[in-house]
C-alpha cells in the first residue's frame, strides 16, 4: 500500500467511525444489564478508541490533521482537565473514573467524548463531511421516533417498560425528549440550509413536526417548556428583524407572526382547560398542563437542590468528583424525600450537577463553553462568514438544551449531540468555512514516504494500546454483565450452587461491574431464606458467600449507605442460619445511621433486627426516631403504631395518634393499617374510632360497616352493632346471610 492510499484509507476509516456513532441511539443490548445504557456506551468507547488510534498517528505525522486551537477547543480542554482533577482528588476516585452499569459515565465517558469532539474538529474539514454526519443523526432520530410511534400504538417490540409516556430505544421518556429536541433544531437548521430546494426544506420541516409530536407523547414538561420559550423569543426576533432573516421573502413575515400568535394562543387554551374532562382523558396532555411549585416532583427537586448547594459549599474548589453524589445524598438527606425513590445519584439539574462534581471551577468551565460558542456564532454573523438564520438556530438549540437541563441531566444520547453541535458550531463560525461549496475539502499534501512509515509505526503502537484498553475497560465488563444476566436468569430455575458458581464467574472478571454483581447477589440472598426450593445447606453456603462479598463493598473508604443496609438486611435474614449475625448487623446499621442520620429506612431495618431478636423497646425507639424525622411519612407512622400496639406499648401508640399528620387521617390506606393494628392489640375503642372515620370517607363500602358492627359488639353496644350490620347488608346483599347470623349471635346479649 503506497503512502497516498494509506493516508486516504486511514482518514476514511476515521470519518466512517464518526459517521457511525450517531447510529448508536438505535442500539440495544438485551444480553447485558441495563440494555438501554450499556450496549450504546461500550460500543461508543470501542469505536472512539479504534478510530482515535488511526487519527492520532496522522495527527502526529501531519499538522493538517490536528484540531485548530480555537477558543472553544481550548475551553473544552480546560473543562475536561478540571473534571479530571476533581475526579482524581474526590472521595472515591475509582467510582468517579469508572462509574457503573446504570450510568456508564464518569471520566471514562468524558474522555471519550473529548476525543470524539477533537476528532470531529480535526477530521471534518468540508461541508460534505458535516452534511453526511448531520443527515445520519437526523435519519436515526426519525427512526427512533418511528419506534416511539409504534410504542404509542401498543406495538412495544423494543421497549417493554409500558406507561403512557413513550421512550423508544432511548429507554427513558425524558432522555428521548432531550435527544429529539436537538434534532428538531437540526431539522430547522437544514431546512434553512436548503431553503431554495423547497422539496428538501419541506421534508426537513415534516421531520421536525413528527419529532415534536413524539416529544408530546413523552409528556416531558421540561423539554416542552424549553421549546416553547426559545421558539417564542426566536419568532419574536424574526418578526422584528425580518430583513436580516429572509429579506427576499417579505410575504412570509405574516406567516411567522401567525405562528407566533399560535404559540401564545394554543398553550394558553390548553392551560385554561387543564382540569377539564377532555384534558383528563389524555394522560400526556394532562401531565403537560399540570405545573405547580407544590407538586411532589417539583418539591423533591427543590429539596435535592438544597442538598446539592450545601455539598457544594463544603467542597467548593474541586467538588466531590463525578459519580460521588451518593455521598452528598446520604450526608445531607432530607427526610421529606421519603416518597421519592430511595437513592438519588444526581441533582437533576445540570448546573448543580457540575457544581457538585467539579466545584465552582468546573461549573464556570462548563458555562464558558456556551459563552464562547455564542460569542463565536455572533462574531461569525457580524463578519458575515455565518448566515444569520443558521447562527440564530444554533444558538436556539443550545439555549433549549440549557433550559431543559434545569430539571434533568445528560446521558450518552444527549452528550453525543451536545459535543457534536459544539464542534459543528465551531467549524461553521470559522471564517470562510460556512460558504464552502459542497465538494470542497481542505487541500493537503500527500504523506511522504518517511511520514507514511512513521505513521504506520505510530498507528500500530496506538492500535495496540487501543486494543488493550478495549479488553480491560470494555470487553471484560461486557462479559461480566452477561455473566450477571445468566446468574439472575438461573436464579429463577437453577440450583443455588449453580447460581453461586455463575456469580463467582462474574466476579472473576474484576471490573467496575463488581459492585453491581454484589448488589444483585445481595438482592438474591435476601429472598433465599424463605425459598422452599433450596436445601438448608445450599442456603447457608450461598448466604455466607453473598455476605462475604457484600462486606467487601461495605468496607470501602467512601462508604455507600446503600451497601451497608444491603449487608444488614442479609444478616437479618440469615439470623436463623447464624444468630451471631445480630451483633454485626447492629454495628453495620449504627454505622450507617451515623453517616446518614435522617434516612428513615435505616431505622426500619434496625427495628426489624430488634424485633427478630426479641427486643421490643429498642425497636420502638428506632421507629419513633424514624417517625419524628417527618411525621407526614405514613409508613413510619403506621410501623410505629403497629409495633407499639402489638408489643403492648400504649404510650408510643398514643403519641403517634396524637401527633399524626392531618393529611394521614384522610388516607384510607393508613386508616386500614391502623384499624388492623388496633384490632390485633385488642384496643377496640381506638379501632372503632378508625372505622368511624373510614365510614365517613367511604360511606358506600359495606366492609367498613360490617367491621364497625363487630367492634360495637365487642364494646357491648349491640343495638348499634345490629344497625351497622344491617346497613352493611343493604349496601352489599351478598353479606345478608352472614349479617343475619351475626344478629342472631347478639340476641342473648340483648
Amino acid at each position: 500500500m503506497n503512502a497516498r492510499t494509506l493516508e486516504k484509507t486511514a482518514i476514511f476509516l476515521v470519518k466512517a467511525g464518526l459517521w457511525v456513532i450517531p447510529i448508536l441511539p438505535l442500539f440495544l443490548s438485551p444480553s447485558m444489564l441495563f440494555p438501554f445504557i450499556t450496549g450504546k456506551n461500550f460500543s461508543f468507547r470501542i469505536i472512539v478508541e479504534i478510530i482515535a488510534a488511526l487519527w492520532a498517528g496522522l495527527a502526529l505525522a501531519r499538522a493538517e490533521y490536528r484540531p485548530r486551537l480555537t477558543p472553544l477547543v481550548r475551553a473544552v480542554t480546560v473543562f475536561v482537565g478540571i473534571v479530571f482533577l476533581a475526579d482524581l482528588f474526590g472521595p472515591n476516585p475509582y467510582r468517579s473514573f469508572f462509574s457503573n452499569y446504570e450510568r456508564m459515565e464518569g471520566f471514562m465517558m468524558l474522555v471519550h467524548l473529548y476525543l470524539y469532539f477533537i476528532m470531529l474538529s480535526a477530521v471534518f474539514k468540508s461541508r460534505r463531511d458535516w452534511l453526511i454526519f448531520l443527515h445520519v443523526t437526523l435519519g436515526v432520530s426519525v427512526a427512533v421516533s418511528f419506534v416511539a410511534l409504534l410504542q404509542k400504538f401498543g406495538i412495544r417490540g423494543v421497549s417493554q417498560q409500558g406507561g403512557f409516556r413513550v421512550d423508544a430505544t432511548i429507554g427513558n421518556p425524558t432522555y428521548l425528549a432531550a435527544y429529539l429536541m436537538f434534532h428538531v433544531w437540526l431539522a430547522c437548521l437544514l431546512s434553512c440550509e436548503f431553503w431554495k430546494r423547497r422539496a428538501r426544506a419541506v421534508l426537513y420541516g415534516a421531520a421536525a413536526i413528527f419529532e415534536l409530536l413524539i416529544i408530546y407523547f413523552t409528556a416531558t414538561r421540561g423539554a416542552v417548556l424549553s421549546f416553547l420559550g426559545v421558539s417564542f423569543f426566536l419568532l419574536l426576533g424574526i418578526a422584528v428583524f425580518w430583513k436580516k432573516f429572509l429579506p427576499s421573502s417579505p410575504r412570509w413575515r405574516s406567516a411567522a407572526i401567525a405562528v407566533l400568535a399560535l404559540l401564545i394562543l394554543v398553550p394558553g387554551v390548553f392551560w385554561s382547560l387543564r382540569n377539564s374532562e377532555f384534558t383528563r382523558r389524555n394522560p400526556a396532555l394532562y401531565r403537560l398542563t399540570q405545573y405547580s411549585l407544590r407538586e411532589r416532583t417539583v418539591q423533591s427537586r427543590f429539596k435535592i437542590w438544597k442538598m446539592s448547594a450545601r455539598a457544594a459549599l463544603e467542597r467548593p474548589i474541586l467538588g466531590w468528583g463525578q459519580e460521588n453524589y451518593y455521598l452528598v445524598f446520604q450526608k445531607y438527606y432530607d427526610p421529606g424525600l421519603y416518597a421519592q425513590e430511595p437513592w438519588f445519584d444526581r441533582s437533576h439539574n445540570v448546573f448543580l450537577d457540575w457544581l457538585v462534581h467539579a466545584g465552582f471551577p468546573g461549573l464556570f468551565a462548563f458555562m464558558a463553553l456556551f459563552v464562547i460558542v455564542f460569542r463565536r456564532i455572533l462574531l461569525g454573523i457580524k463578519k458575515k462568514t455565518l448566515p444569520v438564520r443558521q447562527g440564530v438556530l444554533l444558538m436556539s438549540a443550545f439555549a433549549a438544551y440549557l433550559l431543559q437541563n434545569i430539571f434533568v441531566f445528560d446521558n450518552l444520547n444527549t452528550y453525543l449531540l451536545l459535543f457534536a453541535f459544539l464542534a459543528y458550531a465551531d467549524w461553521l463560525a470559522a471564517e470562510g468555512r460556512a460558504s464552502a461549496p459542497l465538494s470542497e475539502g481542505t487541500a493537503m499534501r500527500t504523506l511522504g514516504r518517511a511520514a507514511a512509515a512513521r505513521y504506520a509505526v505510530l498507528t500500530a503502537c496506538f492500535l495496540g494500546l487501543a486494543l488493550a484498553s478495549v479488553y480491560v475497560f470494555s470487553w471484560r465488563p461486557m462479559q461480566q454483565s452477561k455473566a450477571l444476566i445468566r446468574a439472575l436468569t438461573l436464579n429463577q430455575a437453577g440450583s443455588l450452587d449453580e447460581v453461586s458458581g455463575v456469580f463467582q464467574d462474574a466476579l472473576a472478571y474484576r471490573s467496575f461491574g463488581d459492585t453491581e454483581v454484589r448488589e444483585q447477589m445481595a438482592n438474591a440472598a435476601r429472598g433465599i431464606p424463605d425459598n422452599p426450593r433450596f436445601t438448608p445447606e445450599e442456603k447457608k453456603r450461598f448466604t455466607e458467600f453473598a455476605i462475604e462479598e457484600m462486606r467487601k463493598e461495605a468496607s470501602r473508604p467512601a462508604k455507600d449507605v446503600k451497601h451497608l443496609i444491603f449487608l444488614a438486611s442479609m444478616l437479618n435474614k440469615a439470623l436463623a442460619i447464624n444468630p451471631a449475625y445480630a451483633r454485626e448487623s447492629e454495628a453495620v446499621l449504627r454505622e450507617a445511621i451515623k453517616i446518614s442520620p435522617a434516612k428513615q429506612m435505616l431505622y426500619f431495618e434496625l427495628a426489624q433486627l430488634y424485633l427478630l431478636t426479641g427486643n421490643a423497646d429498642p425497636a420502638i425507639e428506632a421507629l419513633r426516631t424514624a417517625w419524628r424525622l417527618d411525621t407526614s411519612y405514613a409508613e413510619a407512622a403506621v410501623n410505629l403504631l403497629r409495633v407499639a400496639v402489638v408489643t403492648g406499648r400504649p404510650d408510643a401508640a398514643d403519641e403517634v395518634e396524637a401527633g399524626l399528620d392531618p393529611a394521614l387521617v384522610e388516607s384510607v390506606d393508613v386508616l386500614n393499617v391502623m384499624a388492623v393494628a388496633y384490632q390485633e392489640g385488642k384496643r377496640y375503642p381506638a379501632a372503632a374510632r378508625v372505622f368511624e372515620r373510614l365510614i365517613i370517607l367511604l360511606p358506600k363500602e359495606a366492609k367498613y360497616r360490617a367491621g364497625y358492627a363487630a367492634l360495637l359488639a365487642e364494646l357491648g353496644r349491640p343495638e348499634e352493632a345490629v344497625s351497622s350490620a344491617r346497613e352493611a347488608a343493604r349496601l352489599d346483599p351478598a353479606l345478608r346471610a352472614e349479617v343475619e347470623k351475626f344478629v342472631k349471635s347478639l340476641k342473648p346479649a340483648q
